[in-house]
């Protein structure tokens, strides 16, 4: 068995492994900005709630209705871009594991991918850019909402 070989094509199957750790820390953070979001929404629906069911509101009462209404809003399209974000992370883990997995029986099992791996590959970083891009829209329409919330 010659060792340095081994070494190597391990190194060559672990490779991926590295994609699959740096999709996991943006996914970390986007399920934390979710569950943030998720908490965000309660609060801000429930005081629409009881603003709402007033027979009558005042002035003020009645803007910042206005203001949670539009409020919620955005919050739930800022929760669809992050709730895309984590789809799409990981759906990227799944290709940088089927990438080491196909360089493991490229090497071991003599299957021969090509190709295919190249894309497999190249369609994870493609994932992991679109759920960046996700998120610097979310982060866009956060600035909307607290802008909102400055107003009220």
């Amino acid at each position: 068995m010659d060792i340095p070989r081994v070494v190597q094509e391990i190194q060559y199957v672990l490779a991926p492994a590295v994609m699959v750790s740096s999709a996991a820390l943006l996914l970390l953070g986007f399920q934390n900005k979710f569950s943030s979001l998720a908490n965000r929404f309660r609060v801000l629906n429930e005081e629409k709630r009881v603003l709402g069911s007033k027979a009558e509101r005042t002035y003020q009462e009645e803007g910042r209705f206005q203001s949670l209404k539009k409020q919620v809003d955005h919050l739930m399209r800022r929760a669809t871009y992050v709730k895309n974000a984590i789809i799409l992370a990981y759906a990227s883990i799944v290709c940088f594991s089927a990438t080491s997995v196909m360089i493991f029986l490229n090497v071991y099992a003599r299957f021969y991918f090509g190709v295919l791996l190249i894309a497999v590959f190249l369609t994870g970083l493609l994932l992991v850019l679109a759920s960046a891009v996700s998120m610097m829209v979310e982060t866009s329409l956060f600035y909307k909402i607290i802008s909102l919330e400055k107003k009220s």
